[in-house]
Order: C-alpha cells, then structure tokens, then sequence
C-alpha cells in the first residue's frame, strides 16, 4: 500500500498527466490536434523533471526542443487554418468532400487550385483534347456529352476531370455550363506534389475520386445504352 501511495505522490502527478496525454495524442488522426496534445503533454513532462529530480535537465532539454519544433509546425498549420475563408455552404460542401483533414489540409489543397466562375454555354473541356486542371463543382450544374450525345448532369460536389487527372490522358466527354457555374480548378501538377508531401491529403483526394467514379460508373449502363441507341 505505501509502495502504491509512493508511486501516485504529488510530484509524479505531472508525469501521469504528461503520459495520458501523450497516449491520448497516439489516438488522435488530426494532425492539428495531435501537435497540440504533444506539446501539453511535454510541458507536463517538463513539470515532472523539474519536481523529481535535478539530474534530468537533458531530458528537460529535449523537451524544449520537441516543444519548439511542434510549436514552429503548429505556427504553420494555424496560418493555413486562418487562411481557409470559405461561406458556411462551401464550407460543408469541401469538409463533406475532404473527409478527415483538418481546415489547415483543406486550405493546402485549395492553395493548389484557383475559384473561377465560368457563364453559361461555356466548355469546360472538349472530348479528346488534353486536360491540365481537375475541377470541383461548388455551384451550378454541368452537362456530359460524349460523341455528340447527352449522357450525364453533374452538380455541387462532383468531379470533372478525375480520369485525366488520374493517367494523364485526353477527356473522355466534352463538358457544358448548362448556366453560371462556380468551381476550383486544381492543377495537375500542383495536386499530386500536395498529395506526394502529405498521406494523409493524398487519401482523401483518392477517396473522393474513388467516390465519384463509382457514382458515375453506377450510371454507366444507362450512358451506354443511350449511345448504343
């Protein structure tokens, strides 16, 4: 029983606190969040050293310095989180989209797009000519044609694009603002270097193209059956 009453004394509770957090941290798949739990729990570890022993200022030491390298990446991702201004309906619509990142990933993934706004009537991209841009529907509706004939409507939250993105080949359809269309137009080359620097980025821009050809695969036979009529 003294044994045990030793081991919960007060100074080692900063070292239980800096522990549960830091396991805490391990649960955590937000990156943001994650850092911050790290450095909470380093200072409670901090704390701890400082309370039991005198002998521990390289352990001290290291602490700081983990401290200040979380603290330089959470400057980073703060900077990113404050830079995603979006109205409430854009907003939903890309968290919705981008399952699992954090504002912070959002803001990175958009940084290698730019919003356009394109009128009625115009092609977004002709069938079979080169694609340099995926597109993502914010608002408005589009219209699919391939070879001449009507196959597909897309609207807020679709993809255009996603099969050149992914080979690097011509278009497959030939795509028409049906009326005023608001999207972002991610470059090619800027996406895949966004996905390459974090995993995390990479699987929700798979998974949303993953998602969005399934949808329209799923509507495949109804595509095929008007162009074979």
């Amino acid at each position: 029983m003294d044994a045990l009453a030793s081991y919960f004394s007060l100074t080692d509770i900063p070292g239980h606190i800096s522990y549960v957090i830091l396991a805490v941290s391990y649960c955590l798949t937000n990156i943001y969040w994650l850092r911050v739990t790290a450095v909470v729990a380093l200072i409670f570890e901090i704390i701890y050293f400082s309370l039991t022993s005198s002998d521990l200022y390289a352990g001290i030491a290291w602490d700081l310095i983990f401290i200040a390298i979380n603290g330089y990446h959470l400057a980073l991702l703060t900077h990113d989180r404050f830079s995603l201004k979006l109205g409430k309906s854009d907003r939903q619509l890309l968290t919705s989209a981008l399952k699992g990142l954090c504002d912070a990933q959002i803001a990175r993934v958009l940084r290698t797009g730019t919003g356009r706004e394109i009128d009625g009537g115009t092609r977004l991209m002709i069938e079979g000519h080169p694609v340099s841009e995926l597109y993502f529907i914010q608002e408005g509706r589009l219209s699919v044609h391939v070879r001449g004939i009507h196959v597909a409507e897309l609207g807020p939250g679709a993809l255009v694009g996603e099969i050149a993105f992914l080979i690097g080949n011509v278009a497959t359809a030939t795509v028409t603002a049906d009326g005023p269309v608001r999207l972002v137009a991610f470059n090619r080359e800027r996406l895949i270097i966004a996905c390459r620097n974090d995993e995390q980025v990479a699987a929700a821009m798979h998974r949303l193209i993953g998602h969005d050809l399934a949808t329209k695969i799923s509507r495949s036979d109804l595509w095929w059956a008007r162009l074979a009529g």
